[in-house]
C-alpha cells in the first residue's frame, strides 16, 4: 500500500502515544501530512519526531477535543498544509468503576471527551472537507465496548456505544455531501497501551493473560489498529461507509 495517502492531510488526534502515534506514524509512511494532536506536549514532539523519520510531513498542535476553538486551529492548520483529506478521532477516556459508584461528574467528564469531542470533530470536519472541495474520510475510535457490555464499565460502554450510533447517522449525511464523506467506526479489543497498563498495571504476566484470553492467543498492539485505520483512509475502502470494523483477535466472537 506504498503511498497509499500520497500528500492527503489527515489530522490524527491523541496522537501523543498508543493508537494514535501508531497511527500518525503509519500515515505519514503512506505519504499523508499529519496534523497529530493530543494534551502531552513531550508525547506530541516525539510523535512529530517519529513521523518525520517514516518519511512524512506534518505538525503537533495542543489540543483539547472538547474545545471548538481548539478545532478551528487544527482545522486551519489543515487547511494550511493544503485542505483536509481524513480525520482520526482516536482521544478518548477510559475508567473502570462500578455503575453505583460512578459519579455526575465522573460520568459528565467522559461524555464530554468521548462523545462531544467526536461531534466536534466530524461536524468541523465535514466543513473543512467541503472547502478543500474533494471526498474524505473520517473514522472514529470506538471500541469493542462500544458493541458489547463489560462490568464495571458503564461509562466507557455508554459513550463508546454512542460513538458507534453517532458514525452510522454521521456516514449517511456525508453520502449526501457533496463531496462525498466516508465515516466508518473502529472497534479495537484490549490493545497494550498506556490506556489499559495505566488501568490494570504494566506486566508480563498480565499481557499473557490477555493474550491466553483473546482467540487467536495474541495481545493487540497499536501498530494493528494503525493498519486497520490506513484500510477505512485509503481508496481500498471506497465502498465502505457507515461499517463497524472490529479488531480484537476475536473476543468479540467468543
Amino acid at each position: 500500500m506504498t503511498g497509499a495517502l500520497q500528500d492527503r492531510v489527515v489530522i490524527v488526534t491523541g496522537a501523543t502515544k498508543g493508537i494514535g502515534r501508531a497511527t500518525a506514524v503509519r500515515l505519514a509512511g503512506e505519504g499523508a501530512r499529519v496534523v497529530a494532536t493530543g494534551r502531552d506536549l513531550a508525547g506530541g514532539a516525539e510523535t512529530l519526531d517519529l513521523l518525520r523519520r517514516a518519511g512524512g510531513e506534518g505538525a503537533f498542535l495542543p489540543h483539547d477535543i472538547r474545545s471548538e476553538a481548539d478545532w478551528a486551529r487544527v482545522m486551519a492548520e489543515a487547511d494550511r498544509l493544503g485542505g483536509l483529506y481524513g480525520l482520526v478521532n482516536n482521544a478518548g477516556a477510559f475508567f473502570v468503576k462500578p455503575l453505583v459508584e460512578t459519579t455526575d461528574d465522573e460520568f459528565d467528564d467522559i461524555a464530554a471527551i468521548n462523545v462531544e469531542g467526536t461531534f466536534l470533530g466530524v461536524r468541523a470536519a465535514f466543513q473543512a472537507i467541503a472547502r478543500a472541495g474533494r471526498p474524505g474520510a473520517v473514522v472514529n475510535v470506538s471500541s469493542l465496548m462500544g458493541q458489547v457490555g463489560f462490568p464495571g464499565a458503564v461509562a466507557y460502554c455508554g459513550t463508546k456505544g454512542a460513538i458507534t450510533g453517532f458514525t452510522k447517522t454521521a456516514a449517511l449525511e456525508g453520502a449526501a455531501m457533496s463531496p462525498k464523506v466516508r465515516v466508518n467506526s473502529l472497534h479495537p479489543g484490549v490493545i497494550w497501551t498506556p490506556m489499559i497498563t495505566g488501568q490494570f498495571g504494566d506486566s508480563q504476566e498480565l499481557s499473557d493473560a490477555f493474550a491466553a484470553d483473546t482467540p487467536l492467543k495474541m495481545i493487540g498492539l497499536p501498530e494493528y489498529m494503525a493498519d486497520a485505520i490506513l484500510y477505512l483512509l485509503s481508496d481500498d475502502a471506497s465502498y465502505v461507509t457507515g461499517a463497524e470494523l472490529t479488531v480484537d483477535g476475536g473476543r468479540g466472537a467468543d
